[in-house]
């Protein structure tokens, strides 16, 4: 591993975290399950993505796709959120 793909690897996690840790905050407001589930999903990805990279897998073909399903994830929870709240 050089050193560009650990300092990637930490802002991936470090996306991830802070993903999650929003998700978090969103769940102690509203106490519905998708924003726990969303949050778990996350940090499970960036483990997995983590130790893809740290195995031997080039960064830039784990991080970019990491980061695109971490952000689907975020917005499909949004999208659940706003319709289960207008119910």
């Amino acid at each position: 591993m050089s050193q560009r793909d650990v300092v990637g690897l930490i802002a991936l996690d470090a996306a991830c975290l802070l993903a999650a840790a929003m998700m978090l905050r969103a769940w102690s407001r509203r106490r519905t399950r998708p924003p726990v589930v969303a949050a778990i999903f996350i940090v499970v990805l960036a483990i997995v993505a983590s130790v893809l990279v740290v195995s031997g897998v080039t960064y830039t073909l784990v991080v970019g796709p990491t980061f695109i399903v971490a952000l689907l994830v975020i917005m499909y929870t949004a999208r659940y959120e706003r319709g289960t709240s207008s119910r």
